[in-house]
């Protein structure tokens, strides 16, 4: 039950934002209203004003002039992202269908936008859940996101990494996610608290992987690994050049209005 005078906070329950919440999850951080959910609908809370702060996909960041980015503080990836990927039948550049997990918002525009400008392609697009059986998929392939994704690997015998299709074609970091607010939210230390937060789960993630191996039913070097080498947690200058070139590329594929600028919270 939420304390009197808590933030309430949004973040979503995947395996590469337990760093980031396991130290609130423990109790090691307090005076947080953490509420989780997957990665849409936190951002639709956020919109309307159920919550404070969210750990949002970066497209809805950059659809809405309110908002307001936490400093130093992201999901993001330099390379290979390993939970981000498409899954197919047949090459990507000759897939003409292709069914994208509802629960993902910036990985659904990052598809879009790499196939475009990579392959010059633009396939039909369709909504499939998180669950859903790829053996029984009627398009050419499947975009999956988070836990769904690292469950999956190995299943078709295409498959591409979204992360690595973005580094190899632009050399920068890829943000997924931020901690986001509107500009007129009091915060007060939250921001300095979740930095706390970030410090403590990069040093437990041994510890992270042991319990989320078990829950997800993957190895727990899998997951070690995968949050060791695959996910970075900071928000720094090349992660930031990461997100406007995105926001180019999204303005440029009509996915986000112009105008819009990184704009950070002030921490106290």
């Amino acid at each position: 039950m939420a304390q009197e005078g808590c933030i309430k906070v949004g973040a979503v329950s995947f395996l590469n934002t337990k760093p980031l919440i396991q130290p609130i999850l423990d109790n090691r951080i307090s005076n947080i209203d953490l509420m989780l959910d997957v990665p849409s609908q936190i951002a639709d809370e956020l919109r309307v004003g159920t919550l404070d702060v969210g750990l949002i996909p970066i497209i809805e960041y950059f659809r809405f002039s309110d908002y307001r980015i936490l400093p130093e503080i992201s999901i993001s990836s330099r390379g290979a992202v390993k939970s981000i990927r498409i899954f197919s039948r047949k090459p990507i550049s000759e897939c003409q269908t292709i069914a994208l997990d509802t629960n993902s918002r910036t990985s659904r525009v990052l598809t879009q936008i790499i196939l475009a400008e990579k392959y010059d392609i633009y396939p039909s697009f369709i909504d499939c859940p998180p669950t859903v059986n790829l053996e029984s998929i009627e398009t050419d392939a499947v975009l999956l996101i988070g836990d769904s994704a690292l469950l999956n690997i190995g299943s078709t015998e295409f498959e591409v990494d979204l992360g690595t299709m973005w580094h190899d074609l632009f050399g920068l970091p890829f943000v997924y996610a931020c901690w986001v607010t509107r500009y007129n939210i009091d915060l007060g230390d939250l921001p300095q608290l979740l930095k706390k937060a970030k410090h403590i789960g990069i040093d437990q993630i041994q510890y992270i992987a042991s319990i989320e191996s078990k829950k997800l039913g993957l190895s727990m070097s899998l997951c070690e690994d995968y949050l060791r080498n695959n996910i970075y947690y900071d928000l720094g200058s090349q992660e930031i050049e990461g997100m406007t070139l995105f926001y180019d590329l999204a303005i440029k594929h009509n996915h986000v209005p112009a105008g819009q600028q990184i704009r950070f919270t002030f921490m106290k």
